[in-house]
């Protein structure tokens, strides 16, 4: 009879198409990892992989195992978490990431709203740009990530939550008094052309935001004026403020320095830059109560997402309930 550890082995080679990377991941051996797949298939009387010179594929007996070893891994963690549920003092942990601005935005209101809706749940928040934060959901280093512009992947769930537009960022005036206490504040536009054609200071490319800018740019053929590269949002922000510089940002990462009057934003136009934010999780789940306390937190963070971000926000889920009026 096969093991659960042979099913959850064969379930990561699957889903990571490779001995060895399956073996580094689950901290096992390569030839230790072998011999429990050989071991598989000879109880079940079958090849379950085909090895090839970039690493395995299943045959057509190993995805029917596969889908069903999927099904038996996830039942019994499933059934683990609920019977962990039955002690009252037992704390699931779930492990958030959040890109900057979905922190800056949503992280303080959802630790007050988790602590208070989800005692049995310790939520630990993880603040890194998008793309590290899905590296380390596929790793399994999380659980759950709100994140932008995610790719689609194996053993990743995501929804789309909303389109974001993005903003033209300047220091401001010396004499300028602080004037955007929300994103409503935010009327004036700049044509992407012309802000295209200032010079900027931007992420490095491998970042989100300037792939967005990159292939917006495309069409125009126009090259962006890029002065600076800096990965870190904070110290870009400085940049911005000390050298009078302008760039591309999101609202979120932007509007502390906008309420103080540190900086001014325009919104984008013709064509507007827009970026898709995701809620994106592994098959890993709470125990049922702690499930529906979550889907509870993640439509009010996504609430409050959509009125800070006011008419920036454009919601993808039309049939999504509890808008705000501007969405409804």
């Amino acid at each position: 009879m096969p093991s659960l550890k042979q099913f959850q082995y064969f379930v990561r080679i699957v889903e990571l198409g490779s001995m060895t990377r399956a073996a580094e991941q689950l901290h096992v051996a390569q030839p230790a990892l072998g011999a429990q797949v050989r071991q598989l298939e000879e109880e079940l009387g079958t090849p379950l992989l085909r090895r090839h010179s970039r690493g395995v594929a299943v045959t057509a007996a190993g995805q029917v195992l596969y889908e069903r070893a999927q099904q038996i891994v996830e039942l019994v963690a499933e059934t683990t978490r609920e019977m962990a549920a039955f002690q009252t003092s037992q704390q699931e942990t779930i492990r958030l990431g959040l890109s900057p601005s979905v922190v800056h935005l949503a992280a303080a209101d959802m630790l007050v709203r988790a602590h208070a809706t989800m005692p049995n749940v310790s939520l630990r928040l993880v603040e890194e740009p998008s793309l590290v934060l899905f590296d380390a959901l596929k790793r399994g280093e999380l659980d759950m990530l709100l994140a932008h512009e995610i790719p689609d992947s194996p053993g990743v769930t995501r929804t789309p939550w909303l389109r974001e537009k993005l903003l033209f960022a300047t220091a401001s005036p010396p004499d300028a008094q602080p004037m955007v206490r929300s994103s409503r504040d935010i009327v004036d536009t700049i044509s992407l052309a012309e802000a295209l054609e200032t010079d900027l200071a931007l992420p490095l490319r491998r970042d989100g935001v300037r792939r967005i800018i990159e292939t917006a740019a495309e069409p125009l053929k126009i090259k962006p004026r890029i002065a600076f590269q800096v990965q870190s949002p904070q110290a870009l922000k400085i940049l911005i403020v000390d050298q009078r510089i302008a760039s591309i940002l999101p609202y979120g990462l932007a509007f502390p320095e906008l309420r103080t009057g540190a900086l001014v934003a325009r919104r984008i136009v013709a064509p507007a830059l827009e970026r898709t934010l995701f809620c994106a999780r592994t098959d890993r789940r709470l125990s049922a109560a702690n499930e529906v306390a979550l889907a509870e937190l993640l439509d009010s963070v996504r609430l409050r997402l959509f009125d800070l971000l006011g008419t920036l926000a454009t919601p993808i889920d039309s049939g999504w309930i509890n808008l705000p009026s501007h969405l409804s």
